[in-house]
């Protein structure tokens, strides 16, 4: 009796289609929250299965890599280990989301995870994404707009309106006996096809500064 042609075809639809469980594994990329061009190699794991490396730079978010699991670890290379790896963060997703941004901030020999989901509303076109590395809190204007940049907790803000203009003013405010004192005062484009990170942190003198990296975006048609 011979095969149907259905019998015949579904290994192989079977073998080209990825399964349901790799189809939904999140998307991730990650941006390493250090001064300068610091590039590392991060390995995703679940238990004894580790992923391939993935490159994290400070100037770029890395390359987009599925997530194991909703819940995984992130290991490093380390030749005194006889795994010749050791775990250096975690990751634990919400239910809910299928696509997002790790910011990894060196902590001694670890790594602080700080999730951002990449499609959040906050954080579209124009938006900057603010993180504060320091233990004090820092003020900004992004024109007429304020905002506190409270430590270690991702801040999403949007300038006023462009109504004409190429740019806008920023100012950096920290405290300085009881009162906003500016250390940097600066002009930012408005972005219609991209986003913006923004990492502050004190550097070795103890003064204010910030780091920034910009994500270009799919323009989005105005109908939508």
């Amino acid at each position: 009796m011979r095969p149907s042609i259905l019998t015949i075809l579904l290994p192989i639809i079977g073998f080209i289609l990825p399964s349901a469980a790799e189809s939904a594994a999140p998307s991730m990329r990650a941006l390493l929250l250090v001064p300068g061009g610091a590039v590392t190699t991060i390995y995703p794991t679940t238990g004894a299965v580790r992923g391939d490396g993935v490159v994290v730079g400070a100037r770029g978010l890395s390359q987009s890599f599925r997530a194991p699991a909703r819940e995984f670890s992130l290991a490093m290379e380390d030749k005194k280990r006889k795994s010749g790896f050791r775990n250096v963060g975690k990751v634990s997703l919400p239910t809910d989301g299928d696509d997002f941004i790790i910011l990894l901030e060196p902590e001694e020999t670890t790594l602080n995870v700080h999730l951002v989901n990449s499609r959040e509303t906050r954080f579209r076109a124009g938006s900057v994404l603010f993180f504060n590395a320091s233990d004090e809190s820092v003020g900004v204007t992004l024109g007429s707009s304020k905002l506190v940049i409270k430590p270690r907790i991702a801040i999403f803000g949007k300038p006023s309106p462009a109504d004409g203009q190429s740019y806008y003013q920023v100012t950096f405010f920290e405290a300085n006996n009881g009162k906003a004192k500016p250390f940097t005062n600066t002009r930012w484009p408005h972005r219609d096809n991209s986003r913006c990170y923004v990492f502050l942190y004190r550097d070795q003198k103890g003064r204010f500064t910030y780091q920034a990296v910009d994500e270009g975006l799919i323009p989005v048609p105005a109908s939508e």
